[in-house]
């Protein structure tokens, strides 16, 4: 059970961190080794999630000539604020925290005192507290915890681990993400991008499951 956990958690751990840099603004090299990544996640078992055609589809499109194909264009279309704002904001606080009243620089304080409750330092990350590109390295950061316990054999780190991505889940990622999924969904996206968001919806609503589950057994 231990080394099948790591194992699990490990591609968990690499997925959420490739969602979260593929969710980055695009450049060449940049997709260059989101290729190779996908290369190594795809020597795991990913058939067992519930996204995996999302995400065979996703990575045919990886191999490509960024500036070729249009998709900093599309970028900035769905994600990137501008003039007229984006068509679907990739930042937590646009769907939870109301537009007018003021609120937002507490959400965000608020979220970054959860990254410190957890020993999660964001300092030198480009994007927001609350961009969807650093919750999904966040997530990153907990599933390697949880895959250091599994290989140390130490129950009660993995169990303390698996608690906080619950957590994680539950108050953030499976909140705001199903609406985030709609907004670029409505804007008509390229289909490297709506593969993408349908994978990263997928693998949020599956995790929290999983993690249910697997921390269910621990406390048997």
């Amino acid at each position: 059970m231990t080394t099948g956990s790591t194992d699990i958690a490990r591609t968990r751990q690499g997925l959420y961190r490739f969602f979260g840099g593929v969710l980055s603004v695009p450049t060449q090299a940049h997709f260059d080794l989101l290729a190779d990544a996908a290369e190594v996640l795809g020597d795991r078992d990913i058939d067992n999630f519930a996204f995996s055609p999302a995400w065979r589809r996703l990575v045919r499109h990886l191999p490509m000539e960024v500036g070729q194909s249009g998709i900093e264009v599309d970028y900035v279309r769905l994600f990137a604020s501008g003039m007229s704002g984006a068509l679907a904001p990739p930042i937590e606080s646009y769907y939870r925290v109301p537009a007018k009243g003021g609120g937002l620089a507490e959400y965000v304080a608020e979220l970054q005192r959860e990254y410190s409750a957890m020993d999660i330092t964001i300092a030198g990350i480009v994007e927001a507290p609350d961009h969807i590109s650093t919750e999904l390295d966040v997530m990153a950061h907990l599933c390697g915890a949880e895959a250091d316990a599994w290989a140390s054999e130490d129950l009660g780190a993995a169990s303390e681990a698996l608690e906080l991505q619950g957590r994680f889940l539950r108050q953030h990622l499976t909140v705001w993400v199903p609406f985030f999924h709609q907004r670029v969904v409505a804007a008509n996206p390229p289909p490297f991008y709506r593969d993408l968001i349908d994978s990263v919806l997928g693998l949020v609503i599956h995790d929290k499951d999983h993690v249910h589950l697997v921390s269910d057994w621990i406390s048997q």
